[in-house]
C-alpha cells in the first residue's frame, strides 16, 4: 500500500528516536525536571509575595472543591506541606484533630501563626522546613497528606513523592496545575513569541507527574477542580502586579507589551472590576489511598 511521504517521514523520526520498548520506561522525571531547571536559577521570593498570595487565594472556589473530595475526620492528623499563609490550613485545623503545617517562608508562616492565634487554635504545629527536606524521620506518621499548590516548584520530585508516601497513613492528596491554567498568561507569551520555561505554566505539568507516580507503582485517582471563577483586578496595574507573567523575564518593551494586552482583553464586568474567561485557575488532584 502507498503511504504518503510525509507519513514514512513520522514513521521514521518515531522509529530513530530516543523512545524505549515501554512508556513505564520513559523517564518522566527528566521532563518535571527541566521544566524546573530555570525556575530553579531564580527561584520566587515567597516573603514577599505572602500578602499577594493571601489576597489571591480567596478569589475562587478553590477550598471548597479541595474539601469535597477530601475524606478527612476529627480523628485525622494532617500533614499540610507548602501550607503558605494558611487559606487551606485553617479550615483543616478545624476539621481534623491535629495539623502540622510545613513552609519554607518565614512571612507565609508569620501570616498562619496570626490567623490560627486569632482563631484561638490550638491544634496547629508550624514547621519553617524547604518541601524537598521533609521526611518521615522529622515529622512522623500523619493519616493524611497534603500538598496544596505547592508540588509544582519541587525538583527531586520522585524522591519528596517517596517521602510523603511513607509519611501518609491513609491518604494523600496533591493538587497541581491543570491543562487549562495560565492559559491567559500563555496567550501572552505566545503573542510575543516568547518561550515559556516555567512549570506553572506548562499545561502539561499534571501527566508529568500522573505518570511519575506511575512509574513508582502508586496508581492514584485524578480530578479536574473545575474552578469556574475568574481572576478579577481594580486596574491594569493591579493584574501586572497580581497576575503571574514572571516580569522578571520580561524586557522594558515586553512589558509595555503587556500593559497593551492586558488592555485590550480585560473588560468590566457588573461590578466595574477587570476580568477575562480565559485567566482562571485550573487545577487537578492527584490523590491515592494507602
Amino acid at each position: 500500500m502507498y503511504s504518503k511521504p510525509v507519513a514514512i517521514k513520522e514513521r521514521d523520526k518515531i522509529k530513530n528516536s530516543n523512545f524505549n520498548d515501554t512508556p513505564n520506561d520513559i523517564n518522566w522525571e527528566s521532563f518535571w525536571q527541566k521544566k524546573l531547571s530555570q525556575k530553579r536559577k531564580k527561584p520566587k521570593n515567597w516573603n514577599k509575595e505572602a500578602e499577594k498570595f493571601a489576597k489571591r487565594s480567596k478569589q475562587d472556589e478553590y477550598r471548597e472543591n479541595l474539601f469535597s473530595k477530601m475524606r478527612i475526620s476529627k480523628k485525622d492528623t494532617i500533614l499540610d506541606l507548602g501550607c503558605g499563609e494558611g487559606s487551606i490550613t485553617i479550615p483543616l485545623a478545624e476539621k481534623g484533630k491535629k495539623v502540622t503545617a510545613v513552609d519554607s517562608s518565614s512571612k507565609m508562616l508569620e501570616i498562619l501563626n496570626k490567623k490560627a492565634t486569632d482563631k484561638n487554635l490550638k491544634n496547629i504545629e508550624i514547621i519553617k522546613e524547604n518541601l524537598e527536606e521533609v521526611t518521615l524521620e522529622k515529622v512522623g506518621k500523619h493519616d493524611i497528606v497534603l500538598l496544596s499548590r505547592s508540588i509544582n516548584g519541587i525538583y527531586s520530585i520522585k524522591e519528596t513523592l517517596n517521602n510523603i508516601n511513607n509519611i501518609a497513613q491513609k491518604y494523600v492528596y496533591i493538587t497541581v496545575t491543570g491543562p487549562n491554567n495560565s492559559k491567559f498568561e500563555r496567550n501572552f507569551y505566545g503573542s510575543i513569541n516568547k518561550k515559556i520555561n516555567k512549570l506553572h505554566l506548562d499545561s502539561r505539568s499534571y501527566s508529568y507527574l500522573f505518570n511519575i507516580l506511575i512509574n513508582m507503582k502508586i496508581y492514584p485517582n485524578l480530578e479536574n477542580l473545575e474552578i469556574k471563577t475568574n481572576r478579577i483586578y481594580d486596574s491594569i496595574e493591579d493584574a501586572i502586579n497580581n497576575g503571574r507573567w514572571n516580569l522578571d523575564n520580561l524586557t522594558k518593551n515586553e512589558k509595555n507589551q503587556l500593559y497593551d494586552y492586558l488592555n485590550k482583553n480585560l473588560r468590566k464586568n457588573e461590578n466595574g472590576k477587570l476580568e477575562n474567561p480565559d485567566d482562571k485557575s485550573d487545577w487537578v488532584l492527584i490523590w491515592w489511598k494507602k
